[in-house]
């Protein structure tokens, strides 16, 4: 691992991300069903259907979680001891998708939900409330959505566990960066791009993209939009259009809606198609609106008004 400076208020900063991002998580829900809209009349061909899903919260079965607690108390040393009841993994992860398969949906409210199971008890726990806490998830879900949940619990608890090591390690190597400047930031972005291998390393590539996408795309803007402000070399002109491409790769990541990067890209495609049409603006405006509600369900338009995707 190599010898990278921690920016303290770097760190700081993308605690505050992850802050904002808990936060959104509560203050929005998405709908599961979109409403039916007719297609725009210019060639555009409809889009499929919006995914839809469930949570773990519909399946879980409280009869099958209080028999396994019951059983669990006369096969585990210090039961009254273990840091997690049926009621606190529920509470955690009851937000967790599910597709109509039954296979967990892993995206950044995932990520939410597996920081509320673990971050605070990952470090009480050891193989054998590990194990209680993985056949608790597998008998209070049935099938395949408990068997994922279980496996996606144990790498998340072994991420942490790097994770804290990880830390510990660097942490020694923190200066006083209050002089910012572009190696610096460097630095701190290396060191970030090592944290992300490390997820890579317990979660897998796939898995490690899912979750933390929404993550990702908010470190980069910050690394990005930092390193921006901090370089002289470029004039005002070109530093506005630096500014418009950072924002504009953002919004095409950070958005925390279900398959966002591969809708927004074939929202504005189709768009695009409606605005090179030989169409007056009044006519432009209406299958845009409608356009929007092809791709989009009622409460993901309601999220995303601030990006004022309906104007022409």
């Amino acid at each position: 691992m190599s010898n990278v400076h921690i920016n303290k208020k770097t760190i700081f900063i993308l605690l505050g991300i992850l802050v904002i991002a808990i936060s959104l998580f509560f203050l929005y829900s998405l709908s599961s069903k979109p409403s039916e809209v007719p297609v725009a009349d210019v060639g555009i061909k409809a889009r499929p259907a919006i995914t839809e899903y469930k949570t773990l919260a519909t399946d879980w079965d409280w009869q099958k979680a209080r028999s396994h607690i019951e059983q669990t108390q006369h096969t585990i040393t210090n039961f009254d001891h273990l840091p997690f009841t049926a009621q606190s993994v529920f509470d955690a992860l009851q937000a967790v998708k599910v597709d109509k398969d039954s296979h967990l949906i892993l995206d950044h409210d995932a990520l939410i939900s597996l920081d509320e199971a673990l971050e605070r008890i990952h470090n009480k726990l050891d193989a054998d409330s590990l194990l209680a806490l993985k056949n608790l998830i597998r008998e209070s879900l049935p099938g395949i959505a408990g068997e994922q949940t279980a496996a996606i619990v144990e790498q998340y608890y072994h991420y942490l566990q790097a994770k804290d090591e990880f830390s510990r390690v660097n942490e020694g190597l923190s200066g006083d960066n209050s002089n910012q400047n572009l190696e610096s930031l460097s630095d701190d972005q290396a060191l970030y791009a090592e944290l992300q291998a490390l997820r890579e390393v317990h979660l897998g590539t796939e898995n490690t993209a899912k979750l933390f996408r929404v993550s990702d795309a908010n470190a980069t803007y910050m690394f990005e939009s930092m390193k921006l402000g901090l370089d002289n070399s470029l004039s005002a002109e070109q530093k506005e259009q630096k500014r418009r491409e950072i924002q504009e790769n953002h919004t095409e990541q950070a958005v925390n809606i279900l398959n966002w990067p591969s809708r927004y890209r074939a929202f504005l495609a189709d768009k695009q198609s409606i605005l090179s049409a030989s169409l007056d603006n009044d006519e432009k405006r209406n299958q845009v609106a409608q356009l929007l509600s092809q791709h989009f369900s009622p409460s993901e338009i309601e999220r995303i008004q601030y990006l004022n995707l309906s104007s022409i």
